[in-house]
């Protein structure tokens, strides 16, 4: 399921995780508009990553200064320092890509939704048979996901 495609929230041939990528996914992300053509004016809150740029998004996010390849050597302010949280998935598949997001809370891209509002699984029991030593359970959960908000975060397809 993707929903990065043809909105405006996907960039094709994006810079790497570093200063100079999470610059480029907060232009794009800046420039997301509503149905009507307006700032969707939501601040990005999460910075989703594939395991291997787990140690990549951790350091960016705790370094206060940073070697940016610069001519006299000196490192760079991180102006991103603190800024996103970060949150790395296993599902995540290619190893390069990298999501900024809003807060759920804001604007969520995902939903889910419980049956009834029963928010965690039901275990039942019954006692067995007279022929039957024990007892029977079964288990269940009903809930469901979906897509919420496509102009909640960007992809940068590296």
């Amino acid at each position: 399921m993707e929903i990065f495609t043809a909105k405006g929230n996907k960039k094709t041939s994006a810079t790497a995780l570093g200063l100079a990528g999470l610059k480029e996914a907060l232009a794009l992300y800046r420039k997301l508009t509503d149905a009507d053509g307006h700032p969707m004016a939501v601040q990005p809150r999460v910075l989703l990553v594939p395991v291997d740029l787990e140690i990549t998004a951790a350091e960016l996010m705790n370094s206060v200064q940073i070697s940016s390849g610069n001519t006299n050597g000196q490192p760079a302010t991180n102006v991103f320092a603190g800024r996103y949280e970060v949150v790395s998935s296993t599902y995540l598949t290619n190893a390069s890509d990298y999501y900024l997001l809003a807060s759920p809370a804001d604007l969520p891209v995902m939903e889910v939704a419980f049956l009834n509002g029963v928010q965690s699984p039901i275990v039942e029991t019954a006692e067995a048979d007279f022929n039957v030593l024990g007892v029977q359970m079964r288990g269940y959960f009903d809930f469901g996901v979906a897509k919420a908000e496509d102009k909640a975060g960007v992809k940068m397809d590296v």
